[in-house]
């Protein structure tokens, strides 16, 4: 019997997949990029601001395996378990760009 490992960065793409889906189901643009020596990360813009982009990770948060997105550099938007939310927050992000 063969067993199959996950590494982090699949376990991390994962995340980003799951992300990516609800981003675009509101009408998002994102990409995501899996280079094999770095961490993968997602490159997300939110339709009403397409100039204004953020770079987003996953991330173990935890030694017990927590998982968490973060923008790239390193502050925490919410836990992986709620793509939603972090949806949310990205567009509450993004939003405040607009005013500016």
């Amino acid at each position: 019997m063969s067993t199959q490992v996950i590494t982090e960065g699949e376990e991390a793409l994962g995340h980003l997949e799951r992300l990516t889906a609800e981003l675009r189901s509101r009408g998002w643009t994102v990409e995501v990029a899996a280079p094999h020596d770095r961490r993968p990360s997602a490159l997300v813009a939110d339709p009403r601001t397409p100039a204004v982009t953020e770079s987003l990770i996953a991330a173990r948060e935890t030694p017990d395996g927590g998982w968490s997105y973060f923008y790239a550099w390193g502050e925490r938007i919410a836990s992986c378990a709620d793509p939603a939310a972090v949806a949310a927050s990205l567009g509450r992000e993004l939003a405040a760009h607009r005013g500016r």
